[in-house]
């Protein structure tokens, strides 16, 4: 009897060891040229029932040839289930090749519809090899972490690791050349902790409520004023308000895939209106609407955001 019992505890003790080994966020894709799993985000959206995995990961050149990140090949799957197809995706690897003892990153993200994933990763093909994002502490959120705010500015996102916040106190519109400009919309990323972190994603729209110009080109040539001599034309048309139309406008100035330990950014984003200006005759309260569009949380956050004339007066 007591020698079925130390058989029963080695057995159990050897399956323990077993099923408790941690997995391994490294793999070695090529002789000494290793990839590592930094950090992975998740966001469950309940409405969409969605989940998009963020993640971020290095190639480490430990050889003395330079390597080609074209030779990375992999797939972000499922191991329990091989046949999800993603709804949306993105990768960056700013760098082509890593030279000898150096590193380069990838970062990206991509969505599936929820359907109780098992073990997700990245699987090397070539050398059958699996990194699960299990590897890593997973940090995780929902749609319903994202905060919302009359102010003009507040913290949208804040967790652990990263908080987000959004200013557009002091939002500056100028024209010159035909062209209105709509600058200083801030989003600032900070991260609290001691590790590279990715970072989601918020598309930054803007919209002007204000005159298409290609509507008004009988009262001068637009792309040669400057914004006093635009502010003296007189668009009434038969003493009648001008028409306004809605002037989807294109952002500039941001681009945060992920943050270095305690790192903070401030992001200047700015939008440009081609052929188009603000109605300085009728006001400049509210002639834009900001919004931040998340795909991955399902949100879009609006603001209406004045010019600087008005906030001047």
């Amino acid at each position: 009897m007591k020698r079925l019992t130390a058989l029963l505890s080695a057995a159990f003790c050897t399956f323990a060891l077993i099923g408790c080994t941690p997995k391994e966020p490294s793999v070695e894709i090529t002789d000494d040229v290793n990839f590592e799993l930094l950090d992975v985000m998740t966001i469950t959206n309940d409405e969409s029932n969605s989940i998009y995995y963020y993640y971020m990961a290095q190639i480490s050149n430990d050889s003395k040839e330079t390597y080609t990140t074209d030779e990375v090949i992999y797939s972000i799957t499922d191991q329990g289930n091989d046949e999800i197809n993603p709804i949306d995706e993105h990768e960056s690897m700013p760098i082509s090749t890593v030279l000898p003892e150096q590193t380069a990153y990838i970062y990206g993200y991509i969505g599936f519809p929820n359907s109780n994933q098992e073990d997700m990763g990245f699987y090397f093909n070539g050398i059958d090899q699996f990194v699960s994002f299990e590897s890593v502490n997973i940090r995780i959120a929902d749609n319903h972490d994202i905060q919302d705010s009359d102010q003009l500015k507040f913290t949208i996102y804040e967790d652990n690791a990263l908080k987000i916040v959004v200013d557009a106190t002091q939002c500056d519109a100028t024209f010159e050349n035909g062209t209105t400009t709509l600058s200083n919309f801030i989003i600032t990323y900070t991260n609290k902790t001691e590790q590279q972190i990715a970072v989601p994603y918020f598309e930054p729209q803007a919209t002007l409520k204000g005159l298409d110009l290609d509507d008004f080109t009988s009262l001068g040539d637009f792309s040669k004023m400057n914004e006093e001599e635009i502010k003296d034309i007189d668009f009434t048309q038969n003493s009648l308000e001008p028409k306004t139309s809605e002037i989807k406008g294109e952002a500039y100035g941001y681009v945060v895939e992920y943050l270095d330990p305690e790192q903070s950014i401030d992001c200047n984003v700015g939008f440009t209106f081609e052929n188009a200006a603000i109605n300085y005759k009728s006001g400049t309260e509210n002639c834009f609407d900001l919004d931040l569009v998340s795909r991955a949380f399902g949100v879009t956050h609006s603001m209406e955001v004045s010019s600087s004339d008005q906030k001047a007066s």
